[in-house]
């Protein structure tokens, strides 16, 4: 086993104190057919802890297709979004939208055990990405409570498309530099998550599924792929807590 494994060096790593392991120092697991993990960001790596909806305030309950492709697809900002689809909103109701707005950012944290994950993630020599549907607003905010830069960052304002089209997928093999079947996809919803990416031909697992996993190991039905990623978690985590 030890004979299958290199030492590699990186500048982008920090805190590796909290896992014991010598700074600048990741292990690479060349055993592994599985080589990044891509997660979802709100709902799976952060959360808003005060959460008031400005979007859904501004747009209504039933927003057409259209419209809703417009707030992920192009960054654009509340007011910018009122004035482009002729809502009249008055301005005292556009300020209280924004502070809306700037009350979810001030809330947005790291969901519990996202830093160590990510950092282990790290430490065993995987990739770490994110890709997102994401109003424009709320990047800064995500990205102020990520534990590192990540290795691909995909956004759906950014990039043009939207999950579940398989365009964002590739989009995130490409900056991985990876095919789409050494990369697992995560997050909390079933279809753009779980579906989407694995009709792109990524591995992909539920928020949910993939902790429960971690916490209690594989279910027998789990493909050999992900078994061997989990199983190599695991071991890490039991060589960081011996030591």
């Amino acid at each position: 086993m030890g004979e299958s494994r290199k030492i590699r060096t990186t500048s982008t790593l920090a805190d590796e104190s909290d896992l014991n392991v010598p700074q600048g120092i990741i292990r690479d697991d060349v055993r592994l057919q599985i080589r990044a993990v891509c997660f979802d960001s709100f709902g799976t790596l952060v959360e808003i802890g005060d959460k008031r909806r400005p979007f859904k305030t501004l747009l209504g309950d039933d927003p057409t297709p259209d419209t809703v492709r417009r707030v992920l697809t192009k960054p654009t900002s509340l007011r910018d979004l009122a004035y482009d689809l002729s809502l009249a909103l008055d301005e005292e109701s556009m300020v209280a939208l924004e502070a809306d707005l700037e009350a979810e950012l001030a809330s947005t944290r790291l969901r519990h055990g996202m830093k160590v994950l990510w950092e282990s993630l790290r430490q065993v020599g995987l990739r770490v990405g994110v890709c997102s549907n994401l109003a424009a607003p709320y990047q800064s905010a995500l990205l102020r409570c990520l534990p590192h830069t990540p290795d691909a960052l995909v956004m759906s304002f950014q990039v043009g498309f939207m999950k579940p089209q398989a365009e964002i997928y590739q989009q995130v093999c490409t900056q991985f530099r990876l095919e789409p079947e050494q990369v697992l996809f995560v997050g909390d919803h079933f279809e753009e998550d779980v579906i989407g990416p694995h009709c792109a031909g990524l591995f992909s697992m539920h928020i949910a599924e993939f902790e429960r996993a971690l916490a209690q190991g594989p279910s027998p039905a789990t493909h050999s792929a992900l078994v061997e990623l989990l199983d190599r978690l695991a071991e890490f985590s039991q060589d960081t807590t011996r030591r």
